[in-house]
Formats: structure tokens, sequence, C-alpha cells
């Protein structure tokens, strides 16, 4: 298994915080909610996926 690209990970978190945000269950929210959602779902996204990063960093190099 390898590790993915940071550029990768920006795309994959982008697209989370993305679809989170556009989501059914958050339309009716205001575009400041909608941005808030928007950054905090890209953060999380961004913290697992890097999680998940060095993870297989170091199983490889154990």
């Amino acid at each position: 298994m390898q590790i993915m690209s940071v550029p990768a990970v920006v795309g994959i978190s982008f697209g989370v915080a993305i679809a989170v945000t556009f989501a059914k269950k958050n339309r009716e929210r205001s575009k400041g909610q909608k941005a808030w959602l928007l950054l905090r779902g890209f953060l999380a996204a961004l913290a697992a996926l890097l999680l998940v990063n060095f993870g297989i960093f170091y199983y490889q190099n154990r």
C-alpha cells in the first residue's frame, strides 16, 4: 500500500467538504453556516486522511 500525495489528500478533502455542505439535510442553513460547515468538513477530512497516510508510512517503515 502506498501513501497518497498531498494534492490527492487535499482534493479528496475538498470534495468531501463540498458533498457534506450541499447534502439535503444542510440545504436550509444560511450562507455563513454553510461556509463554517465547509471549513469544518474540509479540516476533518484532511485530518483523517493525513492520519491514515502517516499510519501507512509508519507501518511501512517499522
